[in-house]
């Protein structure tokens, strides 16, 4: 059964990464599987592969100012989840007054803070711990890229804040069920690895 709560978009600081003066791109981390206290209990963003809708960013994802979508600086050449299952994303600035400036002003160590909004598509229920509830992300897709001022959180890269509040449809949530084979998560019931194994094993 389909429900309506609210999700917000969301949002996580990072810091500037690697900067390169003649291309013009930084790279940065933008998302990690940090915990996070929201009003609903703890969020934990899944950073499995097919968890990450990549397609916005990789599709000339924008690099705005403070999320202001009239502030373009530049945009996001490549977005990625790395081996250390964090969100990391190689941006290139433009050459108008605007980006340059902006451009310096990394270059020179004073913006030094990055932040991502995305959006909520699935969350699962896991535990509940000190009268907390905790749940994973397990469908989210980034949206932009922003350099900020002040970011929500600087720990290990990662931080969030809520802003935009307007009811979203999704279904139920639930526990995580896992197989007790080989601990992977249960899809309707059944253990995609187990499945697989035993295919191969027939054929």
């Amino acid at each position: 059964m389909l429900k309506k709560i609210k999700l917000e978009t969301q949002y996580r600081a990072a810091t500037v990464g690697k900067i390169d003066k003649e291309t013009r791109t930084v790279e940065l981390s933008f998302s990690s599987e940090e915990p996070y206290e929201r009003y609903y209990g703890m969020e934990i963003l899944d950073h499995s592969p097919g968890s990450i809708r990549m397609k916005r960013l990789n599709d000339g994802g924008a690099l705005l100012m403070d999320h202001n979508t009239r502030d373009q600086i530049g945009v996001v050449e490549k977005a990625e989840i790395g081996q250390d299952r964090k969100g990391r994303a190689v941006v290139r600035f433009g050459k108008g007054v605007r980006a340059e400036e902006v451009f310096q002003d990394v270059v020179d160590e004073i913006r030094r803070n990055i932040s991502v909004s995305y959006d909520v598509h699935t969350r699962v229920y896991e535990k509940t711990e000190n009268k907390i509830e905790w749940y994973r992300v397990t469908d989210w897709e980034p949206l932009e890229i922003s350099l900020v001022s002040v970011p929500a959180d600087q720990s290990v890269g990662v931080g969030r804040s809520a802003d935009k509040k307007e009811p979203s449809t999704i279904g139920d949530t639930k526990k995580m069920e896992r197989c007790k084979t080989c601990n992977a998560e249960l899809v309707g019931g059944a253990c995609p690895e187990c499945v697989r194994k035993a295919d191969r094993a027939e054929a």
